[in-house]
């Protein structure tokens, strides 16, 4: 019980760092896509198919499609992280000796209820309301997006680090007060 433990512990937290990375590249992949294009046989086509749009609205249009694209990465990841932390809440409580692994992995799966449920229905929401709205002079809604994202970047920074802890807590203990 405790490899499957921490296997489920390293699965969450290599979920949340693979996570948050594919959502910054995303949107760096829109802008290094179009300061320069991959040099391959589709580089031209990929040039004269953005060429009738105005100056700006293709990097618009494709960070929409990165947006869409996070939206949809982190509605499942929630989903996931739901599923692994109650797999491990279960795992922790059964064992029954060690009600520091219980009640943090309960703190992580709350966490992640609380990101999955209220945080990221609001950042979507804002998100979309944002996506053609033009940038000069900022939108309103710009500053409540960046509070709820710094609200979800935080909480999720928690996650990890209690995470982390609990992992190391676990593989350092002896296997019977585990």
């Amino acid at each position: 019980m405790r490899a499957l433990m921490a296997f489920l512990l390293g699965a969450w937290l290599v979920g949340m760092v693979l996570i948050a990375f594919v959502a910054a590249e995303n949107f760096f992949e829109v802008d290094r896509l179009l300061a320069s294009p991959p040099a391959t046989e589709y580089r031209a086509e990929l040039q004269k198919r953005l060429a009738p749009l105005a100056p700006g609205d293709a990097r618009v249009a494709l960070r929409y499609l990165s947006s869409e694209m996070n939206r949809f990465y982190f509605r499942v990841w929630g989903g996931a992280e739901i599923v692994l932390g109650g797999v491990l809440l279960l795992l922790a409580a059964r064992r029954g000796n060690d009600r520091t692994m219980t009640i943090g992995a309960g703190v992580m799966l709350a966490l992640s209820f609380l990101m999955t449920f209220y945080l990221t229905p609001q950042l979507v929401e804002v998100g979309r309301g944002l996506d053609w709205v033009p940038r000069d002079p900022p939108p309103p809604e710009l500053g409540r997006f960046g509070m709820l994202h710094g609200a979800y970047s935080a909480l999720d920074l928690v996650k990890l680090l209690l995470g982390i802890w609990l992992t190391v807590r676990l593989v350092r203990r002896p296997a019977e007060l585990i």
